[in-house]
């Protein structure tokens, strides 16, 4: 499989023990800023190009519909959950994706001896966490992801606590004020508990919403699948972000950080998230 080709890249932080395998693959070096006082928090998601994250058919609403379970995709999903301390997933993503793992090797079973080399290099244990985020308590504890060799935490609130009962002894529930987790108790939650330096979302969008809203979200990497879904009143279909409207001038803005291509035309972006930017006042 051809390495990715990159087009545009600006390197940002010191860059990553890559093995030789993950260097060559991923067209190029890898690393991630520090912030002072926080984890580094980077989400993943793959879209179509009017911005839909699930075509919202039963069978057919998991992401490697938009992907068609693109090669590449699956690996720089891999590579980015191999460069975590922890995942943290929605609910709505986990019964989207029942026999799912949050693994590296999951993702890309092909480069799990060298995702693996890379958390040594890196001094992390062998997988990284995974953080189920849920208000409810709604989760099926006899998922696939329950039965993973990792670190399993659930972040939910008294009543979804009261739902979920008794659970497996592998899974820490850690009960949270308020209605739902926010996104910044969340990011302090498991820096505290887990010592999580950096943290990698993948959603859900009602997830996403909330790490925008809250302003702790730092990259995204978008993979663009070349297609375009389309919505109708019978298919809604979800887009990167829901249950969240900014206005111009609260809207983040992003700095573009990289640009790669894949053989089969899906395009990788790396982004910077900025705070806000001033609307235009031009008419």
């Amino acid at each position: 499989m051809p390495p990715l080709d990159t087009l545009f890249d600006r390197h940002e932080g010191r860059p990553l023990p890559l093995p030789r395998a993950l260097l060559g693959r991923y067209g190029g070096p890898l690393g991630f800023p520090a912030p002072r006082g926080r984890p580094l928090v980077f989400s993943n998601f793959v879209t179509t190009l009017d911005g839909v994250v699930s075509y919202d058919i039963p069978r057919q609403a998991h992401a490697g519909i938009i992907s068609r379970s693109s090669d590449e995709d699956r690996f720089v999903l891999g590579l980015l959950r191999a460069c975590a301390d922890v995942v943290v997933v929605g609910a709505g993503t986990l019964r989207a994706e029942p026999d799912g793992e949050w693994t590296p090797d999951f993702a890309y079973p092909a480069a799990a001896a060298p995702f693996a080399a890379l958390r040594r290099a890196m001094g992390k244990a062998g997988q990284p966490a995974v953080a189920f985020v849920t208000a409810s308590g709604d989760l099926d504890l006899d998922a696939g992801a329950f039965k993973a060799d990792q670190p399993i935490v659930i972040l939910t609130t008294k009543m979804g606590a009261r739902r979920l009962g008794r659970h497996p002894r592998n899974v820490d529930v850690q009960v949270m004020d308020g209605p739902a987790p926010s996104a910044r108790h969340i990011v302090t939650a498991l820096a505290t508990r887990l010592g999580a330096r950096r943290i990698l979302t993948e959603g859900g969008p009602t997830l996403m919403g909330r790490f925008l809203k809250d302003r702790v979200l730092d990259q995204m990497f978008q993979t663009i699948a070349p297609q375009i879904a389309g919505r109708s009143a019978a298919h809604r279909r979800l887009a990167l972000v829901e249950d969240l409207a900014f206005r111009p001038q609260d809207a983040p803005w992003s700095r573009l950080l990289s640009v790669k291509r894949s053989a089969d035309d899906l395009l990788f972006l790396r982004l910077a998230v900025r705070p806000q930017a001033r609307a235009s006042s031009r008419s």
